[in-house]
This record gives C-alpha cells, sequence and structure tokens, in this order.
C-alpha cells in the first residue's frame, strides 16, 4: 500500500474532510483523485461509481482551474467583464491561448497570484459530498449562464441529443453541466444535488453529494418543508 493511500485510510477512518489544492488539473493530481475516490467508494462497497465520481468531479475542477486561469488572461489583455461585446473577445483569445503549454504556464501564474481550486470530500455513514471551490467569483452574467445550462441539460435523456442540439457552447463548461447531470441521472441520482453558486466576490463552489445508503436523508427537503 503506498504512503498516500495509508494517510486516506488514516483520514477516512477518523473521519476528517480530504482536501487537494490545485492550480491546474495535471496529471499526478488526476491520479491523486482517483486514488481518493477509490478509498472512498470502498469505505461504501461502491466501487461501481467510480467512472461517475472521477468523472464529475475531473469536470468539475478543469472548470474551476480554467476560471482562475482565464481571469488572470483577461487581466492582461485588459478585458471589461461588464461588456458581452468585450467578453466574448477575451473568449476568443482565451480558446486560441488553449493547449498544455499555456495551461501550465497559467497555473504557475495562478499559484503566483493565490489563485487556487480547492477539491474537498465530506462523508459520513449516508453521504459522500464533494465540493470544488476556486477563489474567482463568477460574475452576475456568467452565473446567468450557468442556469441556463443547467436548465438545458436537465432537458437531455442522453449525451447524442446535447451534441445534436446544443449550441452555445462558448467556454465548454455548458457541455460539462449536462454532461454531469447525465451521469448522476444515469446513476439515479437526484440533479438537483448538483448545485453551483457564487458569492460574486471571492468565490465559486461547485457542490455534487452522492446518497451512500438507503438512509439518506435529503436536508433541502427537511428544509423546505
Amino acid at each position: 500500500m503506498s504512503a498516500l493511500a495509508e494517510k486516506i485510510d488514516a483520514a477516512i477512518e477518523k473521519k476528517q474532510t480530504i482536501k487537494v489544492r490545485a492550480y491546474a488539473l495535471l496529471p499526478e493530481t488526476e491520479k491523486d483523485l482517483n486514488l481518493i475516490i477509490l478509498r472512498l467508494l470502498n469505505k461504501y462497497n461502491k466501487l461501481d461509481l467510480t467512472t461517475t465520481l472521477y468523472t464529475c468531479i475531473k469536470e468539475l475542477a478543469v472548470n474551476g482551474a480554467k476560471a482562475n486561469i482565464k481571469r488572470i488572461l483577461f487581466d492582461e489583455v485588459r478585458i471589461d467583464l461588464e461588456s458581452e461585446a468585450d467578453y466574448r473577445r477575451g473568449l476568443e483569445v482565451f480558446r486560441e491561448k488553449l493547449t498544455d503549454r499555456f495551461i501550465n504556464e497559467y497555473a504557475q501564474k495562478a499559484k503566483d497570484r493565490g489563485l487556487y481550486v480547492d477539491i474537498k470530500f465530506e462523508y459520513d455513514d449516508t453521504q459522500l459530498s464533494v465540493e470544488v471551490v476556486n477563489n474567482s467569483a463568477l460574475t452576475k452574467r456568467e452565473d446567468e449562464r450557468i442556469r441556463e445550462k443547467f436548465r438545458d441539460g436537465l432537458k437531455y435523456e442522453n449525451i447524442g441529443e446535447l451534441y445534436m442540439e446544443m449550441q452555445d457552447n462558448q467556454e465548454g463548461a455548458g457541455m460539462g453541466i449536462a454532461l454531469i447531470l447525465m451521469m448522476l441521472k444515469s446513476e439515479n441520482i437526484d440533479p438537483h444535488y448538483f448545485t453551483v453558486y457564487s458569492d460574486y466576490t471571492n468565490k465559486t463552489v461547485a457542490k455534487i453529494t452522492f446518497p451512500m445508503s438507503p438512509h439518506f436523508r435529503d436536508g433541502r427537503a427537511e428544509f423546505e418543508q
């Protein structure tokens, strides 16, 4: 057993939150995340959820890292976030530069600026919650666009429909959100257990709660009552 696996198992035994901080989703980080997911799912005897958890977390972490990198680039090329035309111009520049070399270079810039992505695993006997937090806040326009992606994604039953009909995919986030929603549906997990929110000032949080027991109770439903 590797030293990291032993450390993860010790944290699970003590029911401690497990956190990974990243500046870009590099291969070594992906490897560590996969090991954390395997050890946690082994606790619940639900290794069949490995692909779903890994894909969802990777999508969110990549989007979080890209959001931080995009902010740095937008500052450099002086994009006005409140101007729709300027924002679209920034996205064009971002897409043109999006290579592995660019990601590695700007991941270091993100680290230098204190911009990060935290992937946090919290769990008990009935649920596993994953939060992906990046310390770049959404603009209200970006938040509105994400809400649209949620509404669109809930309409689709399979990935083929999504690729055929979804037109507005400016940043890749729309496809990622819809993919996560469909993967949750495929596991009979309520897609409303996936949320994204921002304080518009310091951070953006994406959270997915995975029920792990028939005894799982939906806190949202209790609150609504």
